[in-house]
């Protein structure tokens, strides 16, 4: 399993997703807006989202840019944050890939 920060750059970047700017845009479409300088935290590994509905929104994001591609690369992605695997009423949320 890949830590945090290495599945976030992967995610992020196959995602399409060149800069953390640009992924930093997609987050407050969503809602959530947070300084770039905090996503350079995340992929240097210097700090991991602890909030789980954060988390899921991320997940979201990656899974409609094709950055995450199946249910275990969203498991997996989210158990890199401490905060387990995801719950059957999580996997509803993101049915594409169930």
């Amino acid at each position: 399993m890949g830590t945090f920060c290495q599945l976030f750059k992967r995610y992020r970047l196959r995602a399409e997703f060149e800069t953390l700017t640009k992924f930093g845009h997609a987050l407050a479409k969503e809602g959530r807006v947070y300084d770039d300088s905090l996503f350079t935290m995340w992929q240097n590994g210097k700090r991991t989202p602890k909030d789980r509905k954060l988390v899921l929104t991320i997940i979201k994001i990656f899974i409609e840019r094709g950055g995450i591609n199946s249910i275990e690369e969203a498991n997996e992605f989210m158990a890199s944050t401490g905060l387990g695997f995801l719950t059957t009423q999580e996997n509803q949320i993101i049915p594409q890939l169930t």
